[in-house]
């Protein structure tokens, strides 16, 4: 007779039970529910259709990105955690592009209020989409309650500039201030072990000092100043008045702010930065009193961007050809295996590439690039595909958004052409090695390590032992044969002498405008100008071709890798902690250590500003 199992054994096996049927009954519900919820999203409600005589209401919402990352997985995620604000860089462009020869729009409305992170470079795609729809002779209005460093930069070209009585414009420049871990990290007893090549190593400064080094400081110095004075051009050639006068009303702006109580909208209105200060309600009977009145808003006539473009989508003319050019977004770090949420998966880019050059329809293959880099054998799987693609005899352009540094430079280096703007951050050439070792704190808490091997290599890699000189001498040897891996393909892709590469090299960052004059890109331009040159380079005139945007297939692989990566965090850490750690350095080290043989290609260059906490502090004020 069979002995009864254990009381203990009953009740966890109760548990166990329970807690599959429950999992398995989500399972079953979410299956249910995502495709209902799609539906619902893309193919049911009214049909949405275009005024006559109507104004375009473009209104960028939450952070500039090139594809969108909210996917079924995120979509899935949003029942849990609010859902991330974004707007694809491309989609912006596009209604603009579309409405500027459509007869029912009589004007562009910039609402500029909700946009959110916008890097230089895109910035500048979207300020050239904006000057594109002015040339067709329609006028632009912008308005927001308060203008921050990159709306104002958005609505510095509509031909009239509203601002709120109780707002400002506020432009705080350029800075890169990063946090530093040395003695937090030497108080944890942790050992960030590092290997690097080349003089402006700044991407591992945080992990080995206390504060920045003086050439990171004057490279640093150097490339934002190019970023500033291009912005500081921008916002002055469609305006009355000079980069001189920018740069005055920013270094004389608390004095100013002080001789008028305060009046920080009076302050621009007498700069000539804004043309009207005046409340919302009056800005929307203006609007009415040029298009006319919507009852269905309660205000002016008018159509958003977004159902402008689903309007419009069935009266695109078809294309004369079946001819493609193919389009390939890579954004955020990249990373081996496949892509989540915020990363460009090695695997998942080269496959794309792969499927575009077998496709007998694609003509060419455009990339976007809006990456700092990341894993080096990632980017070098990147890199030979492109490399086949062209030896497959297909056309490769490249599109710099905002950055494509480090190793998004290494999957850009080997196209037909480099397209870049002025503003984008690029560069870096240079490899580092990073590896932690935790072995002080281990014997803190009375863990320790020992062991056998057969080979002195046995066990060298062990995080929980202190790294010795074999171990270090292998990691820098990988990672000065990287670099040199890396200045050689450069070299070759660019058809310069390498001696040349390494004078620029060393990791430095460049602007684009920057990068073109030392012949790392060919020419300045945004995703327009790359589109139409793929199209040139495959011998195809406007009309014969549509783009093909390339993406992963959506199966219930990719919807749990986008959901766990967008959402398991937030699981654990709850927002206000999340907000004191969101340093990219720190960020990077939580999740980007992912190259096999812990070489990296990644430029920590974002840009900051005080601005996003202004306007967030200004929505506060006006609500």
């Amino acid at each position: 007779m069979a002995q009864k199992p254990s009381f203990l054994r009953r009740l966890f096996g109760g548990i166990w039970r329970t807690i599959a049927l429950l999992y398995a009954l989500v399972l079953l519900v979410l299956l249910l529910i995502v495709p209902a919820g799609i539906y619902l999203a893309f193919f049911s409600g009214p049909q949405v259709s275009v005024p006559q005589g109507s104004a375009l209401v473009w209104a960028p919402v939450g952070d500039l990105v090139e594809q969108d990352s909210r996917g079924v997985g995120n979509v899935l995620g949003a029942v849990f955690s609010e859902p991330q604000r974004q707007s694809v860089v491309r989609d912006l462009v596009e209604s603009l592009d579309r409405a500027r020869d459509d007869d029912r729009i009589e004007l562009a409305f910039l609402k500029l209020d909700e946009l959110g992170a916008a890097q230089p470079g895109q910035v500048q795609d979207l300020i050239a989409a904006i000057d594109r729809f002015k040339q067709s002779g329609k006028p632009v209005v912008a308005w927001s309650p308060s203008y921050d460093q990159s709306q104002y930069a958005l609505a510095s070209h509509a031909d009239t500039i509203y601002l709120d009585p109780l707002g400002f414009v506020f432009m705080p420049g350029y800075g890169v201030y990063r946090n530093y871990y040395k003695e937090a990290l030497d108080k944890l007893g942790v050992t960030i072990n590092v290997f690097r090549v080349g003089e402006y190593k700044s991407y591992v400064e945080p992990f080995i000092r206390n504060d920045m080094s003086p050439e990171a400081r004057a490279a640093n110095q150097a490339w934002m100043s190019s970023l500033w004075r291009t912005y500081r051009e921008s916002i002055s050639a469609t305006r009355d008045y000079s980069a001189e006068d920018v740069s005055a009303y920013i270094e004389d702006f608390a004095d100013t702010l002080e001789a008028m109580d305060g009046n920080a909208a009076r302050m621009a209105l007498e700069a000539g930065l804004v043309d009207t200060v005046a409340a919302l309600p009056d800005v929307r009977e203006a609007m009415r009193e040029r298009v006319g009145s919507d009852d269905a808003h309660g205000s002016f006539s008018q159509i958003n961007q977004a159902d402008y473009l689903a309007a419009t989508d069935t009266e695109q003319t078809a294309p004369r050809t079946d001819n493609r050019v193919a389009l390939v977004v890579i954004e955020g770090a990249i990373v081996d295996g496949e892509s989540v949420a915020d990363s460009a998966g090695g695997e998942t880019i080269a496959r794309l590439i792969a499927d575009a050059r077998r496709d007998e329809h694609v003509a060419s293959l455009l990339l976007r690039v809006n990456s700092p880099g990341g894993s080096v054998t990632a980017s070098e799987r990147i890199r030979r595909e492109i490399a086949r693609t062209r030896a497959a005899g297909k056309p490769v352009v490249v599109s710099m958004a905002g950055v494509a540094a480090s190793g998004g430079y290494w999957v850009s280096m080997n196209a037909d052409q480099i397209w870049a703007q002025p503003s984008t951050i690029t560069g870096s050439i240079g490899i580092f090695g990073i590896v932690p070792t935790i072995d002080e704190p281990l014997n803190e808490l009375g863990i320790h390590t020992d062991g056998v091997g057969t080979t002195p290599l046995s066990g060298l890699m062990r995080i929980d032992r202190p790294l010795s000189e074999t171990a270090r001498t292998i990691f820098q040897t990988g990672v000065e044969r990287g670099y040199d891996t890396f200045v050689g393909h450069v070299a070759d892709a660019r058809n310069m002498e390498e001696s040349a590469v390494r004078r620029i090299a060393g990791g430095r960052v460049w602007s684009g405008a920057d990068a073109e004059r030392l012949g790392l890109i060919d020419s300045l331009g945004g995703f327009v100008d790359a589109r139409d040159a793929a199209a040139k380079l495959a011998d195809l005139e406007p009309g014969d071709y549509a783009l093909q945007p390339m993406q992963p297939p959506a199966d219930w692989r990719t919807l749990v890798r986008q959901f766990l990566s967008a959402h398991t965090e937030a699981a654990w850490m709850p927002a206000w902690l999340s907000g004191l750690v969101d340093d990219e350095a720190l960020a990077w080290l939580r999740t980007g250590l992912t190259d096999p043989h812990h070489r990296y290609a990644h430029c920590f260059c974002r840009v900051s500003s005080a601005d996003a906490g202004i306007a967030a502090l200004s929505r506060q004020r006006s609500e």
